[in-house]
């Protein structure tokens, strides 16, 4: 039986954020919801466990199945500087096919990887992603304007607080 999971899709300056365990490969923030827990749910505690990052928006995009996992795919909206938390090691960006900016738990920085060092589930959902927000370009383009808003205007502080 595969594990339900909520997966979710953060888009940053920097690229489309992944993370990874000690040696593993990257993926993209999620993991397995609790019992009677919505995959949506488990995606935004997965994503504030494993980067810090609290959601203010997730909406559903595509269903994806996987040799170990059901996911459900969540485009979020965040806020927070993601750093590795819990069972998470290094983060990256996945951008122009590759994946930059990686960093572990004490700051240091690696060079830029392949997407090859990404699951292969990782690789797939991200490239029924791009063909997604081609075809709904208008909606995304958007929701941007709606997060730029919404970081205006709220502190970082703020926000965390939940004031």
């Amino acid at each position: 039986m595969r594990t339900r999971r909520g997966t979710a899709i953060i888009e940053t300056e920097q690229g489309i954020l992944l993370n990874a365990m000690a040696k593993d490969s990257f993926l993209l923030p999620g993991g397995g919801a609790n019992y009677a827990e919505s995959r949506i749910n488990a995606a935004v505690r997965e994503l504030y466990e494993e980067t810090g990052l609290r959601a203010y928006h997730a909406m559903f995009l595509f269903s994806f199945q996987s040799r170990k996992n059901d996911h459900k795919v969540f485009w979020v909206q965040a806020i927070g500087v993601p750093r590795p938390m819990s069972e998470i090691e290094r983060i990256g960006y996945f951008q122009d096919g590759v994946i930059t900016h990686i960093s572990d738990r004490k700051g240091t920085q690696y060079r830029d990887a392949t997407l090859d060092q990404a699951s292969e589930s990782t690789r797939e959902i991200l490239r029924l992603f791009g063909k997604y927000k081609l075809a709904h370009a208008d909606f995304f383009e958007a929701m941007m304007g709606y997060a730029h808003a919404v970081e205006q205007r709220y502190s970082k502080h703020e926000f965390l607080l939940g004031e």
